[in-house]
């Protein structure tokens, strides 16, 4: 009599050869819903990445922007009325005028106005505060890089 089982070297064969035509078969069955999950998935990283450079855009720019006049740090400046002509007004008013901005022969980084931003990044953890408040008031008055003012006020909070 002759066994009906399959030999090990028959069921190797038979996997072989049926197992990608079967996965083949999955495969295009299963196609359409793999592409709309994977574009939904694209979508919703889309939409968490706009949203995380919104909110740092903003945290930065909330960061940058001078202090309203209803802030607390601009009322302890603020000087009391006097009857007569004071000293007291004249030191307020000295202490909002802004700074002169350095010319760029001035600044610590030589041929600044022709450096990209991503070379500019690079360079500032080698400069001194006093210099790094030069390029900040430069580069506020200018350009308004938000990665080279970035990148100073991080390093101005170390």
């Amino acid at each position: 009599m002759a066994s009906s089982a399959p030999t090990p070297a028959e069921r190797a064969i038979a996997a072989a050869f049926y197992a990608p035509i079967g996965l083949g078969a999955q495969l295009v069955d299963n196609f359409p819903g793999t592409v709309n999950k994977a574009r939904q998935q694209i979508v919703f990283a889309r939409f968490i990445g706009k949203m995380a450079v919104d909110q740092g855009a903003s945290e930065l720019r909330r960061r940058l922007a001078p202090p309203t006049a209803g802030s607390e740090s601009e009322r302890q400046h603020v000087p009391e009325p006097d009857d007569g002509p004071g000293d007291a007004h004249d030191e307020a008013a000295d202490e909002h005028t802004p700074e002169p901005v350095p010319g760029p022969a001035e600044l610590a980084l030589p041929d600044y106005d022709q450096l990209p931003a991503s070379h500019i990044v690079s360079k500032l953890s080698g400069l001194t505060p006093n210099e790094l408040d030069a390029l900040e008031a430069y580069e506020m008055a200018h350009r308004h890089r938000r990665t080279v003012l970035g990148k100073i006020l991080q390093l101005k909070a170390v």
